[in-house]
């Protein structure tokens, strides 16, 4: 189904039933098929509600609206238009940075958050031909799967989920493709993330080395008072798809508990 927010068309898949609902913000290439392995455990028990951010899957690609705040306006006009008032919000990388930035001005209803290998509220800095690699990274099958592979470190997933992510990070236009590189992971969203105090689970995988765990603990642990970091074993930056049980449930224990 399709709900327009913010005037762009996003296309939301909305699933299952239960309290607190999940809802899941994808990571930058992601898509609502992203988490197919952890909703398919879940919606016998939670509501999950996931969408295709601006600028990819099916939903409308607009040219602008690609920083952190514009991105975090699409999600809470979302939680509007479907009256949440008893969620979860899951988010992974640059989802996860979204996340924080939506937990820090504690908006109505939110219960708990879960970060998902998140990108930090704070700029993430590389040498600039990393930027640049990270701009051309999807504009080619042969360098989606070598970022599959080398980068997200998740070569172990299956065939037919390799095709869908392939298909999932296609999906985009320029403006969405180039946004997190070039506006979203440089930013510094940081301010009041420190003043979170929804209960916080920030879930990493062990063979992350995009946002590996002692990053992990440094950067986000660190200033979210409270927070829990759990490291999956055998798992990259794609630990939903590389470890699907796993996540689920630990996502489902925390949002009940």
């Amino acid at each position: 189904m399709y709900y327009t927010v913010n005037n762009v068309k996003l296309y939301v898949k909305d699933e299952g039933k239960g309290s607190p609902a999940l809802l899941f913000l994808n990571f930058w290439g992601g898509s609502t098929e992203t988490w197919n392995g952890v909703t398919a455990k879940l919606k016998d028990n939670f509501r999950c509600i996931n969408y295709d951010h601006r600028g990819w899957g099916q939903s409308e690609k607009p040219e602008t609206g690609y920083d952190i705040a514009s991105l975090a306006k699409d999600a809470l006009a979302l939680i509007a238009s479907l009256n949440l008032d008893d969620y979860v919000i899951v988010g992974h990388s640059m989802g996860g940075k979204v996340a924080q930035y939506i937990a820090a001005r504690k908006p109505a209803g939110l219960r708990k958050l879960i970060l998902v290998s998140p990108s930090p509220s704070v700029p993430t800095i590389m040498p600039p031909e990393r930027y640049e690699g990270m701009k051309l990274a999807y504009t080619t099958v042969e360098g989606i799967n070598a970022t599959i592979d080398n980068v997200f470190k998740a070569s172990d997933i299956k065939p037919e989920i390799r095709a869908q992510l392939v298909h999932d990070m296609q999906s985009h236009n320029e403006s969405s493709r180039i946004g997190w590189p070039t506006i979203a992971l440089i930013e510094d969203v940081s301010a009041g993330v420190d003043g979170i105090e929804v209960p916080t689970l920030i879930i990493a995988g062990k063979n992350d080395i995009v946002d590996p765990p002692e990053r992990m603990a440094a950067e986000v642990q660190a200033i979210i008072a409270g927070s829990k970091l759990v490291v999956v074993e055998d798992a990259g930056h794609l630990s939903m798809l590389q470890q699907p049980d796993c996540v689920a449930e630990l996502i489902g224990h925390f949002s009940k508990n």
